[in-house]
């Protein structure tokens, strides 16, 4: 069990460090009824992803990939999703090549709507940023290959994607801890407008570091 964590561990950053679920967040937090929404965002944050890693692990046990020794088409589905997400991160690149050098950049509407948003709203973007994002779903999707590889009771992957899931969330918890503290609405504003104007930059880094693993898994285990 120690070690299938430790195999998953590295793609807790693309939950961890994912900065529109932060946002969201911090916008919930400065807006009215903000703490009670910013509480039913992260539960949904975590069930969801818990929820989904677990049906992740599952799959891959119905179609016989889990174990020490997974079918091929295991390691060729990394290299592909590899693949796909360096292409992705080259292709973000280019577009930002193109923008206007000094153009501020645009907060999305949802985010701009967080404040006036309904919690059944609130519920729906916290579960479509978990599978509509692709930094968050690779994560996932890697957390779960990675799991599968250690052949345990299911019980055992429950606690696996328990702590995997807590751990990757600490970025999306953490403004809730600063809002209760002194001058927390004063970080929080300037963490929201942080994370928008660095958001494309963070989101490419977290694209090519994710697509450099999934390829070098996907080859590790061609080349075993």
């Amino acid at each position: 069990m120690g070690k299938a964590f430790a195999d998953m561990l590295p793609y807790t950053l693309g939950l961890l460090v994912s900065p529109f679920p932060v946002v969201a967040v911090i916008a919930l937090l400065i807006s009215a009824d903000g703490r009670a929404k910013a509480l039913l965002f992260e539960a949904t944050w975590l069930i969801v992803s818990w929820v989904v890693l677990l049906a992740l692990i599952t799959l891959l046990g119905a179609v016989g990939a889990t174990g020490h020794a997974p079918p091929v088409w295991v390691s060729w589905l990394a290299l592909l999703i590899g693949v796909l997400l360096i292409l992705t991160a080259c292709a973000g690149v280019r577009r930002a090549a193109r923008r206007r050098e000094g153009k501020e950049p645009e907060v999305p509407r949802w985010i701009a709507s967080m404040d006036t948003m309904t919690r059944t709203k609130v519920i729906a973007v916290a579960a479509m940023l978990i599978v509509a994002n692709p930094v968050n779903l690779a994560s996932l999707v890697g957390g779960a290959i990675a799991a599968g590889q250690a052949p345990l009771p299911f019980g055992r992957y429950v606690i696996l994607a328990a702590v995997f899931v807590v751990i990757g969330s600490l970025g999306v918890l953490a403004p809730y801890a600063t809002a209760l503290t002194a001058g927390g609405q004063q970080r929080l504003q300037w963490m929201r407008g942080w994370l928008i104007r660095h958001n494309g930059a963070i989101t490419l880094l977290l694209i090519l570091v994710f697509g450099l693993l999934f390829l070098a898994k996907g080859l590790r285990g061609l080349l075993a």
